[in-house]
């Protein structure tokens, strides 16, 4: 059994994957009949390499010495089930699938499998398909119950709509105003459905002391009544037999301007088919007069640019074959030299002239090279004589400005010196505009004084601290001027002259520090009048 079981491990068709499991070893059913000796000691179990396990150890078991090397490191296949069969198909088959489109150079270069994307594109097409067939049936669904709910609101609301019309008869029926038994005391019309006081001279309701007649009574209103309706209802039957008998005369009329309005109609339509058709006939005649112009336009075009490619070929022809541009023909003599008629460069007195020129050009350069740095020689010197003309002036005004200042200074110090000798000479006391007899003598003896003395008592020089003094000047002053004339125009009438002191007619200067001019400041008892 152990070559037979070495030739099932070495099958092609893989017969070792239907043993069960623990055959791999054997069992003593199978070894049954072949002389097997089941009481035998158990042979030592002897592990086969499946694909993907592991080879021959090396120990060969008892039964298998003279079995080659490579028979006992074959792996039998491995016992799989369904679903792991299956499984290994898809995928063997997915392979095949793939060599086969890797084996495809069309295939393989551009990258797409047709056959699959039209699997996909009918897959999706049969999914969109059906998904809106389901919509379809969806959608007709919706609206039959929509169609439902709607007749079930119609007859809901028809319902309601007769109950309460039923209602509302009823009420207007027998639960109006007019059928309460109260009624005729709140009847509004009560006076005209009564009967009259009187039917007639006849009416027995009247007795001898009552009225017989009463004014604007009317006893044959209904039978007037009845002969005006029948009289409009005569009126209306006349009325209606004149327009019978109008219609009548009149009948064949309407069939005669209907017949030549119908004429003037079949007229104006056959004049704008007849219109419409030259139109069509004008603009079609246009149409093919513009593709007739097109198209002689697009010939011209195209024959001109068969043209302009033949020239352009024949001129390409040309220089390619012209041996004056391809240099292609022999142009040195039998001596070495080249042909003077093929020479294209140019010849020594041209090159010399050429120099002559160049130096002219050279001469040219630098005699303008050197007007133009002689112009700038000139034109850097004017700038300086004026920069250093800017400066002197500068400077000039600078010295003035230190001159002016140091002239100002001085007059200011000796302005300075002179009021202080000013101030020792005028002693402690200068400074009070102390009042002298002069002042007041300058006026002269009588009311003059007085009313510069009532003007200096009522001006605000008596706020001045010398004030004591002031006012024992007023009333010397006022004790000397007492021997005017009485009555005089002077003395009747208060002065408008200016009073001043002797203290008002100096001058104190005042110092500036950039002036020499003099500044007079007066004494604050100017500009008071009397």
């Amino acid at each position: 059994r152990a070559p037979g079981m070495a030739a099932a491990a070495l099958s092609p068709q893989g017969d070792v994957g239907d043993m069960r499991p623990g055959d791999a070893t054997g069992s003593v059913a199978d070894y049954e009949g072949d002389g097997f000796d089941a009481t035998a000691p158990p042979m030592e179990a002897m592990t086969l390499g499946v694909h993907g396990g592991g080879a021959h150890s090396g120990v060969v078991p008892p039964g298998f010495e003279g079995i080659d090397s490579h028979v006992l490191d074959a792996a039998p296949r491995a016992r799989l089930t369904e679903e792991e069969r299956l499984q290994r198909e898809v995928a063997r088959q997915q392979d095949l699938e793939r060599r086969a489109r890797i084996f495809d150079a069309k295939a393989r270069t551009i990258g797409v499998d047709k056959a699959t994307l039209d699997r996909q594109v009918a897959e999706k097409a049969a999914r969109a398909k059906a998904e809106a067939e389901r919509s379809r049936v969806e959608d007709r669904e919706f609206l039959g119950v929509n169609r439902m709910l709607h007749i079930q609101e119609k007859e809901k609301n028809k319902a309601r709509f007769e109950a309460e019309r039923a209602a509302k008869e009823f009420s207007l029926n027998y639960l109006n105003f007019q059928s309460r038994d109260v009624f005729d005391l709140n009847d509004p019309k009560a006076v005209t459905k009564a009967a009259p006081t009187r039917a007639g001279d006849t009416d027995g309701r009247l007795g001898p002391a009552s009225f017989q007649k009463f004014n604007g009574e009317d006893l044959h209103k209904g039978e007037r009544d009845r002969q005006q309706k029948m009289q409009m209802s005569s009126i209306l039957e006349q009325q209606v037999f004149e327009k019978q008998m109008v219609r009548r005369l009149c009948d064949g009329d309407d069939d005669v301007y209907r017949q030549q309005a119908q004429e003037v109609i079949e007229m104006r339509n056959a004049m704008e088919a007849e219109e419409t058709g030259l139109r069509k006939s004008i603009m079609n005649q246009y149409k093919e007069d513009l593709l007739a112009a097109i198209e002689g336009r697009a010939a011209a075009k195209s024959s001109e640019q068969e043209s302009n490619q033949m020239a352009n070929q024949q001129e390409l022809d040309f220089h390619g074959t012209d041996p004056f541009l391809q240099e292609n023909r022999p142009h040195i003599l039998a001596d070495g030299k080249a042909q003077p008629t093929h020479y294209k460069g140019s010849t020594r007195d041209e090159r010399v002239q050429v120099f002559g020129q160049q130096l002219d050009q050279c001469g040219e350069n630098a005699s303008k090279k050197m007007q133009e740095s002689h112009a700038d020689r000139a034109h850097n010197k004017q700038a300086e004589m004026t920069r250093k003309h800017l400066v002197m002036m500068e400077r000039e005004k600078q010295r003035m400005r230190r001159a002016q200042a140091m002239e100002i200074a001085g007059h200011n110090r000796s302005m300075l010196q002179s009021q202080k000798d000013a101030l020792a000479e005028a002693g402690p006391d200068g400074h009070k505009n102390k009042l002298h007899n002069e002042f007041f003598e300058q006026f002269g003896a009588g009311s003059g004084s007085q009313g510069a003395a009532s003007a200096l008592e009522n001006s605000a020089a008596l706020r001045h601290p010398a004030r004591w003094e002031l006012r024992r000047a007023v009333a010397r002053a006022r004790a000397g001027g007492r021997g005017g004339a009485p009555g005089s125009a002077r003395s009747a009438r208060p002065s408008r002259e200016l009073v001043r002191c002797p203290r008002a007619r100096e001058t104190t200067p005042v110092p500036k520090r950039h002036t020499s001019e003099r500044v007079d400041r007066p004494s604050p008892f100017l500009n008071w009048r009397g």
